[in-house]
């Protein structure tokens, strides 16, 4: 019976790991950055724009290439299974329609129309088809030019760019065709290349490398700790152990109630597990489990107000925040309970290391919190925020900077991509019509649907008095000066107004794609005219910062409210439990806090600073009741041995080289070196020395 106790903690985590292949949930988890947006109607159009086939596609410069040199390129590119180049073929149809309905789509110049000298123009287009050794192509709709041309923005001929059609879906396609593209790339110097899926595969990689090098660090430190420190294996087995049950047993929980995880939440919840091993440390270090012993009662407050804490949170209505909550709750419970209830009945031997001497140099407790308001005061007057989602995710330089490179050139710097939602072709012109109100200088391919307003301006025109004399002393002029008869009889005559379909737009080249019985139709603009129209229901950004940022504009009045609920609950808590030890308590809440909030003054926090500072503020709260109550040296012990492993889940993510790894490393690093910091030089008492 005995040994199947010492062996329960491994069958434990042997059957909630086969309830986790069993139950297929952890397929819920996502590494996509939109995973971490709270679910609405926004973000369920722009994961469905993610799978249009259109919205993936390559770029490709070739200057300083001779045309054979493209050539062999190209026929290399167009060899990759899924990738596609548009061409002539496909726009017959689009330059087919700008054809015959130009005077539609143009706006007369009536300056010319009121100086045109037609004799003077038709010997003009004589002399250009008598004279030239090219064949001279006559706008026969409108000879005379009375229509001004069509603006069009600069191409760039060193520009090509190719699509990947719906099979290029996944990463380990994603990888198949980057890997054929770099062969081409490093066979060809000259040329270089870009697609979003770079990010994808570059990136995964990046960040896999990044998690395992700290995953190994953070092992070599509980190992340090375990071994040469503590010197008991057994425990740190069961430690891992326990750690591993509780992560697989909220991964669980998390995967059954929401249908998309973000992996966030995973590495962010493993890093809180860790939390839990101050449980362990201050029932091992005071010999709860060498003998039996009454319960212990600060581990267990330490316990409770940080729960609360997280139930208060877990209220907001952001999911990244939700999850993260739950998971929390999950996995601190699950973890409690067995270094609480399990570990004493197991029993592990508790083996001393030598007294260390105590610094006699101690700071006044009032000194500090001095320092804390101080600090507090000053750094919220300057802090600021980072909202963009994308400076979260690893930091691709080499990526950025070819991405920025044919923005330039293809005159796309300062764009947002935006959707409008339309339900038929009257619904969409009448939305871009408005849109056209606000920005009128906007020039989009929506300006070739000709409307019905325009095309009965022009058919006016055209029809007019002035304009049949103008055709009649055309032909009268053609023939004096000997063109053929009726060579010019598609001068400036009515059209039918076409009959638009969203298939019809295709056609032309106005991309959009269905979701759930609306159209969204593609728009780019200014961002500094996205600001003008972002009110207005119907128009989508196709932007995760944008998404992000009315996110959480819709819920920052409610985390602002729990966030003081929990805050408040935590020092009533700390109150309760701490009495009259209250003030030399609250210093391990505020002077982590002050710090965390001074770095603020050098870099605009995220998210994710503001979560972990969050989580800072709850391991401090245990320390604080911990060190109130009781500071001998196993106490001591106990809170530096635990801070250790905190470090180990969450500040060694300071070597990261992703950003929200790295931004949940410093604030951990900082809230570490706080809490150490008040063990060695916080006065417990006016009488102490």
């Amino acid at each position: 019976m005995s040994k199947l106790i010492k062996l329960s903690n491994f069958f434990i985590f042997s059957i909630v790991l086969l309830a986790l292949f069993l139950s297929n949930s952890y397929t819920n988890i996502s590494n996509s950055i939109l995973s971490i947006l709270p679910d609405s109607q926004n973000k369920q159009i722009l994961q469905a724009y993610t799978k249009y086939s259109d919205s993936k596609t390559l770029f490709v410069s070739f200057e300083k290439l001779s045309k054979l040199e493209i050539k062999n390129i190209e026929k290399e590119l167009l060899d990759i299974k899924g990738l596609h180049k548009e061409n002539t073929v496909d726009k017959k149809a689009l330059l087919e329609y700008q054809e015959k309905y130009q005077l539609f789509l143009k706006n007369l110049d009536e300056k010319r129309l009121e100086s045109i000298e037609i004799k003077e123009e038709l010997l003009k287009i004589q002399n250009s088809l008598l004279n030239s050794f090219f064949p001279v192509l006559i706008n026969k709709q409108d000879p005379l030019n009375l229509f001004e041309k069509t603006r069009h923005g600069k191409i760039n001929k060193n520009i090509r760019v190719y699509t990947f059609d719906k099979t290029i879906n996944s990463l380990a396609k994603y990888k198949e065709v980057y890997s054929k593209i770099k062969t081409i790339e490093n066979k060809y110097k000259k040329i270089k290349t870009f697609s979003t899926i770079f990010y994808f595969v570059e990136n995964s990689q990046a960040i896999k490398d990044d998690v395992n090098k700290i995953i190994i660090f953070a092992f070599l430190i509980l190992l340090t700790l375990y071994i040469f420190i503590l010197r008991n294996i057994p425990l740190l087995l069961n430690t891992l152990t326990t750690l591993a049950t509780s992560a697989i047993i909220s991964t669980l929980v998390v995967t059954t109630i929401f249908s998309e995880v973000s992996i966030f939440v995973l590495v962010f919840g493993l890093s809180i597990s860790t939390v839990a091993i101050d449980y362990m440390f201050h029932h091992y270090m005071h010999g709860h489990y060498v003998k039996k012993k009454e319960f212990n009662k600060e581990v267990f407050f330490g316990f409770l107000t940080t729960i609360i804490a997280f139930i208060a949170i877990s209220f907001i209505s952001f999911s990244l925040i939700t999850q993260i909550a739950i998971f929390t709750i999950i996995s601190l419970t699950t973890s409690y309970l067995h270094f609480s209830f399990l570990y004493p009945k197991i029993g592990f031997t508790l083996k001393q290391n030598k007294k260390t001497n105590n610094i006699k140099v101690k700071i006044d407790r009032f000194y500090i919190l001095l320092f804390s308001f101080t600090a507090i005061a000053f750094s919220l007057t300057n802090i600021s925020f980072d909202t963009n989602l994308r400076n979260l995710d690893y930091q691709n330089e080499k990526l950025d900077k070819l991405n920025f490179f044919f923005q330039k050139k293809l005159e796309q710097e300062n764009k947002v991509a935006l959707l409008i939602e339309t339900t038929s072709i009257k619904d969409l012109m009448k939305k871009y019509q408005k849109i056209k109100q606000t920005i009128p200088s906007l020039d989009s391919s929506l300006d070739l649907i000709i409307t019905k307003k325009k095309y009965e301006k022009t058919k006016e025109l055209l029809t007019s008095e002035k304009i049949k004399e103008l055709k009649k002393e055309l032909e009268l002029q053609a023939s004096n000066l000997g063109f053929k008869k009726e060579y010019f009889k598609e001068a400036y005559t009515e059209k039918e107004l076409p009959n638009y379909s969203f298939k019809k737009l295709k056609e032309i080249k106005i991309n959009y794609f269905k979701y759930k019985e609306k159209n969204y139709v593609f728009l780019a603009l200014d961002i500094k005219d996205y600001e003008k129209i972002k009110i207005l229901e119907f128009v989508k950004p196709l932007s995760i910062k944008f998404l992000f940022e009315n996110s959480l504009q819709k819920v920052e009045q409610k985390i602002l409210v729990l966030g003081i609920i929990a805050l408040v609950l935590i020092i009533l808590m700390l109150l309760f439990i701490t009495k009259k030890k209250f003030v030399f308590a609250l210093t391990f809440l505020l002077f982590p806090l002050s710090l965390i909030l001074l770095y603020s003054n050098f870099v605009a926090f995220n998210i994710l600073h503001i979560f972990m500072m969050f989580i800072i503020l709850a391991i401090s709260i245990d320390y604080a009741i911990y060190s109130s109550k009781s500071l001998d040296i196993n106490t001591k012990k106990a809170i530096l041995y635990s801070l250790l492993s905190t470090f180990a889940g969450f500040g060694v993510l300071i070597f990261s080289k992703i950003n929200s790894l790295y931004s949940i490393g410093i604030v951990a690093t900082i809230g570490v070196l706080a809490i150490v910091f008040l063990l060695i030089f916080l006065k417990r008492s006016p009488n102490e020395d």
